[in-house]
């Protein structure tokens, strides 16, 4: 990553107007709108950093998903701790992670406590084939987005393609098919390209 991008990845807010209580709204909101989970996600996050608010080119957006998909952890919540910290601080880092888990562990309460009537009920089957139709579309969307990231660059492709004939063709492990696209991208040749920005960015 850029050296401007991590300068602000430390305790001290960095020199922004942006607020940890901004922060909260912007990531809860991510939360509540957001089905699926994990990649399904980042569509909504791209469009509420990169999009909306301008917080992170497309580049700097894309390098923050490859080091929250590196660590274990939520993707959502990771991402939430390193753009709150890099925009404001510590107390932005906290602020982020509590927006973006909020509306899942109030949801999830308010269907526990529901469960018995809530989960037989036809209006709530319907929702969830709904909601799976949903997800769908924003993982297909979430998954154009990384391979307009690597489509001009046959290295990437390679390990991309290496790792999932191991995933699909072989049916190993996904995190043996992650460590394998990641070993094989770290040995091959790397020129770094610029970023495909071309068409829509609307979500």
């Amino acid at each position: 990553m850029s050296a401007e991008y991590t300068a602000g990845m430390d305790d001290s807010p960095a020199e922004s107007s942006v607020s940890a209580w901004l922060l909260f709204r912007v990531f809860f909101r991510i939360g509540m709108l957001t089905f699926g989970g994990g990649i399904a996600m980042l569509s909504v996050i791209r469009y509420e950093l990169h999009v909306k608010h301008g917080w992170l080119s497309d580049r700097e957006f894309w390098d923050e998903v490859t080091v929250a998909t590196s660590f274990p952890g939520v993707i959502a919540v990771n991402v939430a701790y390193m753009q709150g910290r890099r925009l404001c601080g510590l107390p932005g880092a906290v602020a982020g992670v509590l927006g973006v888990v909020l509306p899942s562990f109030c949801i999830i309460l308010l269907i526990v406590s529901l469960a018995g009537d809530f989960i037989t009920h036809p209006v709530a089957s319907r929702f969830l084939r709904g909601a799976a139709a949903g997800v769908a579309a924003q993982l297909a969307f979430s998954s154009l987005l990384f391979l307009r990231q690597i489509m001009h660059d046959r290295w990437s492709l390679l390990a991309a393609a290496a790792a999932g004939g191991l995933l699909f063709g072989l049916g190993w492990h996904p995190l043996a098919g992650l460590l394998t696209g990641l070993g094989l991208r770290m040995l091959l040749p790397y020129h770094r390209k610029p970023p495909v920005t071309g068409g829509s960015d609307a979500v």
